[in-house]
């Protein structure tokens, strides 16, 4: 299994996406009733780009709606399609790097959920991932998604070893417990996380997982130079105002007029 191509040494090791580690830590669904009334409005194709395993893309399949999953990571795909065959859904899931795929279908939703953009580290990738949504979008079509809003003191408080902060079961019954430390890169603005897997009492198993900061005014101004204008703004699922105290920020654009 490949991880993400790296910049200066960033990127995502292999046990993070592993799918079976992936869906025992994130079995939440606090967000698809958003990504749910999204597409529903939407009236029309939706492309999820790092669909990772459906954890979204199966709930819209479910509801009757047209959406395609593109993700790079091959135990992530296996694992949706395994999802959707069991619970009898048909939907394609396709291989692609979200920064140059290119698929023969206008959409009139596209998003990329669950802070998936902060994978990218270069203003060059990620401007080819807005340049892969601005491909995609039908006319009118909407682009959505999400990134944490940073906070220096939080990732600050992570400098320490801390152990156990997360616990859980796999889906095939693995104990896991995953320690975290950080460090901040501030020129390239990475928080760059080390979780250290501890999986049914083995060895202790060292995993990057590094994640690009967007600032908010920052993350406007790339919107609105990528050719994007922003429709809303929101600070949480339940759609609350963004505001400093916001943990998310989420974004709802379209693509400007030329």
């Amino acid at each position: 299994m490949k991880t993400i191509k790296k910049a200066a040494g960033l990127g995502v090791d292999r046990s993070v996406y592993d799918a079976d580690v992936y869906d025992g830590l994130n079995d939440f669904t606090h967000d698809v009733p958003f990504y749910l009334e999204l597409a529903r409005k939407a009236r029309g194709p939706v492309l999820e780009l790092c669909c990772g395993s459906g954890r979204i893309t199966l709930p819209l399949l479910k509801a009757g709606l047209d959406v395609t999953g593109v993700d790079f990571t091959p135990s992530m795909l296996t694992a949706a399609r395994k999802k959707a065959a069991g619970l009898g859904l048909s939907g394609a899931f396709l291989s692609g790097d979200m920064r140059k795929v290119r698929l023969k279908k206008k959409f009139k939703l596209v998003f990329i959920p669950f802070n998936s953009l902060q994978n990218t580290y270069t203003l060059e990738d990620v401007e080819k991932v807005f340049a892969t949504v601005r491909a995609h979008l039908a006319p009118g079509g909407i682009f959505q998604f999400d990134v944490f809003n940073p906070s220096i003191g939080y990732m600050a408080r992570l400098v320490k070893l801390h152990k156990g902060v997360y616990r859980f079961r796999t889906p095939e019954g693995k104990k896991v417990v995953i320690d975290e430390v950080c460090a901040y890169d501030a020129a390239a603005q990475v928080n760059r996380t080390t979780w250290i897997h501890h999986v049914d009492g083995g060895r202790a198993l060292p995993q990057r997982l590094d994640m690009r900061c967007f600032y908010p005014l920052e993350l406007d101004a790339l919107l609105k130079y990528n050719g994007f204008k922003v429709l809303a703004k929101y600070g949480g699922w339940d759609k609350a105002p963004f505001c400093s105290a916001s943990k998310k920020q989420i974004y709802i654009c379209r693509a400007a007029r030329p």
